[in-house]
């Protein structure tokens, strides 16, 4: 969907539904009002908030802690939370390291490299400013699933200590979905500080445990939708913009497959990339007859430098031939059988063209190169239909940047005619959000910062080690308080940092 219909259409929802609102509650107050108590909704203006303390999700949990009881089921749980709380404190010097870097090296997200090699950071992803504004559906469907996973998490830990759960909530601010979980701070406060830990680290484990899932799911989709889908042999045309310079009815067409461009052949989404990178700084040669340069030459009489410098051998008004250049790697002593430039047709020259050369020896024939501007490119498209009948190849004059703005691809060709790659593409980009959202999550909530799980693992563990060094307990606050706002304010330097460059500075 378009993200100016998306913001419209929600914008007109979140109107009608606070308009609704206010007049319910001004013509059918009590009715209303009981509903709202009943069903936990809060509408506010641009914000939905639904929360529910005695709910069957929560009644279902108590259910199913009190069901593990001491058996194995529970043991591997009680031993998979363990886990979580090893790989938290293995995230938080990682963490404040990606935020270091983040913040004081030279590295533009933008895209301007100050630094010779890219460094890893940690990369705050923005709607909008480094992250396609078009796939926002993807963005906010990706935070329901991690952060619910991740509140899913601390209510289970919470159940098998014995916590009691005592609400369970979803708040919409606009298109930003949060999930919270409410358990009994008088219980949690009360266990030991491992049992206290579980709990908390159960989120940033939860979150790395999807994200593994994902990934794992990413890497076999193509085994798992093989009987509809055939996958990384070739790629299939998914959309072409109205500007492409290959639309047309000669140019390529929606659904077909490509086999190979010059001589790379295809077969993912990324050779898509290396073979159009690559045919922008190769200069490739053509294998012909000279018996075919002989009956084709349309060489001009006197021969002339164009505007740009290059050799003209061909009518400029004739924009179906080009001068082709003999090029060979080795000097010859005898006189060659065909000129050092003739022109061509360039359709008929390289469907007569036996190899490549590049440049080099043909075992049959001459070795010629088109003669083109610097910044320009050769590109021959093969092709075929989704019944893998082959189709004429597609000949393009200029450069590859344009075919990587306009022509997209899916490395999902569909095995039936009623099929979309799209479908495909969708659960594809879906996981890889996933992997990476909750990667992030895990990350950031790791991190000593104010509203993050970070903060109460951090106060957790100086309550728990500096009570024999400092008794008094307003000390401890403050120890927690000074590191927790540390590592708030490198959050808040990063995020403007990333706010500043790919967005303010770039109006300025």
């Amino acid at each position: 969907m378009d993200p100016v219909v998306f913001f419209v259409v929600l914008t007109s929802i979140y109107c009608a539904l606070y308009f609704f609102d206010r007049f319910f509650k001004s013509c059918m107050h009590y009715p209303y009002d009981a509903f709202l108590r009943n069903t936990g909704l809060k509408i506010n203006f641009m914000s939905i908030h639904w929360h529910s303390s005695a709910s069957s999700f929560n009644r279902m949990l108590i259910r199913w802690g009190s069901s593990s009881g001491n058996g194995f089921l529970r043991n591997s749980l009680v031993k998979n939370f363990n886990v979580g709380v090893l790989l938290s404190f293995l995230l938080l010097p990682i963490g404040l390291i990606l935020l270091f870097i983040t913040i004081f090296n030279g590295r533009d997200p933008a895209g301007g490299a100050a630094m010779s090699t890219p460094a890893v950071q940690l990369e705050i992803l923005l709607p909008g400013v480094n992250l396609p504004l078009q796939e926002i559906g993807y963005y906010i469907a990706t935070l329901v699933m991690c952060t619910l996973l991740h509140e899913l998490g601390h209510a289970l830990a919470a159940v098998l200590e014995d916590v009691p759960v005592t609400g369970f909530g979803f708040k919409l601010y606009y298109c930003l979905p949060l999930v919270y979980t409410e358990l009994s701070h008088d219980h949690l406060n009360s266990l030991r500080w491992f049992r206290k830990l579980r709990i908390l680290c159960a989120g940033i484990w939860h979150n790395f445990v999807f994200a593994a899932i994902c990934y794992l799911v990413s890497c076999s989709l193509g085994l798992l939708l093989s009987p509809l889908y055939v996958h990384n042999q070739h790629v299939i045309v998914t959309e072409l913009t109205p500007k492409s310079p290959l639309r047309g009815e000669r140019g390529l067409q929606l659904h077909e497959v490509i086999t190979q461009l010059n001589d790379c052949p295809i077969n993912s989404e990324q050779s898509w990339l290396q073979c159009l990178q690559q045919a922008q700084h190769q200069r490739l040669g053509y294998c012909i007859s000279s018996d075919f340069i002989r009956l084709n030459d349309e060489s001009i009489d006197i021969s002339h430098h164009s505007a740009d410098g290059r050799l003209q051998c061909c009518d400029v008004g004739n924009p179906n031939v080009s001068c082709f250049e003999h090029v060979e790697d080795v000097v010859l002593a005898a006189p060659l059988e065909i000129p050092q430039h003739v022109c061509l047709h360039i359709r008929n020259t390289l469907e007569e063209a036996t190899a490549y050369c590049q440049p080099g020896v043909c075992a049959q024939g001459y070795c010629l190169r088109p003669m083109l501007p610097n910044t320009t490119s050769l590109l021959v498209f093969k092709r075929q239909n989704l019944q893998q009948q082959s189709l004429p190849m597609i000949i393009y004059v200029g450069q590859p940047q344009d075919v990587v703005r306009s022509v997209r691809v899916s490395a999902f060709v569909p095995r039936f005619e009623e099929l979309s790659s799209a479908w495909a593409d969708s659960w594809s980009l879906l996981l890889r959000y996933n992997v990476v959202f909750s990667i992030g999550l895990a990350l950031i909530n790791a991190i000593p910062c104010f509203g993050f799980d970070g903060a109460h693992i951090t106060s957790t563990v100086i309550h728990s080690f500096l009570v024999g060094r400092v008794d008094q307990h307003a000390k401890r606050d403050l120890i927690s308080v000074i590191i927790t706002s540390v590592g708030t304010l490198l959050f808040g330097l990063a995020l403007l940092k990333v706010i500043w460059l790919s967005l303010l500075r770039p109006l300025l």
